[in-house]
């Protein structure tokens, strides 16, 4: 995709028709606003791109009467924040005309844009920070000895967690979901938690690990759902799809 960028007045079906004897176009579209310098500017997409260099170099050398227009390779932020790393024209901006003179081109300054200093991205300037902490810092410190750090042995055991524990305690405890198959339980006493405790080593089908919460670090987990796209029909079974999400992390809820 290529943006364009010129000082006058343009319709789409004149610009396109300065565009076509270099390529077949795909998409044209030309903004209602203008940008700071007062320019029209727009973007244009080309079906079947052999050499873009070339076809740079030749839109480069479209007029439209006086005026030259400029072109240069369209740049997107992807969604992680890289910006596309096969855009190689700067971005361009502060185009000017000399009015004391007749026009022959329009001329642009450079000028950096928000995602781009000195070549990085926000990505880059953000990643392997780091900040230094308090050590007194102790959070949530009323509730060591009388919190429960529970992990349970599936979603279904997850998304359950209250009833079963209605069932162990009638209207005793607070569930707080602290990440993955991970819960903090709360109770007014630490005697409650020991025995909360003790009754789910019997629920073993439900509680994978549970300890007392004494304020140790935890570590942080996700849960994310993969959509399986591709698979052949005749390999289209719920094992193989499984298989397929065991590449990236453990199965917590199988297919069905």
């Amino acid at each position: 995709m290529f943006f364009f960028q010129t000082f006058n007045c343009i319709v789409e079906t004149r610009l396109a028709s300065h565009v076509c004897p270099f390529g077949q176009i795909f998409d044209l579209y030309i903004a209602r606003k203008r940008d700071k310098g007062g320019n029209r500017f727009g973007f244009i997409s080309m079906l079947d791109v052999k050499d873009k260099d070339e076809l740079l170099k030749c839109l480069r050398n479209t007029r439209m009467g006086e005026y030259k227009l400029w072109f240069s390779i369209a740049r997107f932020v992807l969604e992680d924040g890289e910006i596309s790393n096969h855009q190689e024209d700067k971005s361009k901006s502060n185009a000017y005309v000399d009015t004391s003179k007749k026009v022959d081109e329009v001329h642009v300054e450079s000028k950096k844009g928000m995602a781009d200093y000195g070549g990085r991205s926000f990505k880059d300037m953000l990643m392997g920070k780091t900040i230094t902490v308090d050590s007194h810092v102790n959070m949530f410190h009323s509730l060591h000895g009388r919190a429960l750090v529970a992990r349970m042995t599936d979603l279904q055991a997850l998304k359950n967690i209250k009833i079963t524990l209605n069932e162990i305690c009638l209207g005793l405890g607070r569930v707080q979901y602290i990440g993955g198959l991970d819960v903090l339980i709360s109770f007014n006493d630490a005697e409650t938690a020991v025995v909360v405790r003790e009754a789910t080593k019997s629920i073993t089908e439900k509680f994978s690990v549970v300890s007392i919460w004494e304020g140790q670090a935890l570590g942080f987990e996700r849960l994310a759902w993969l959509k399986v796209q591709g698979i052949p029909l005749h390999l289209l079974s719920n094992e193989v799809i499984d298989t397929v999400g065991g590449v990236f992390r453990k199965v917590v809820h199988k297919a069905n």
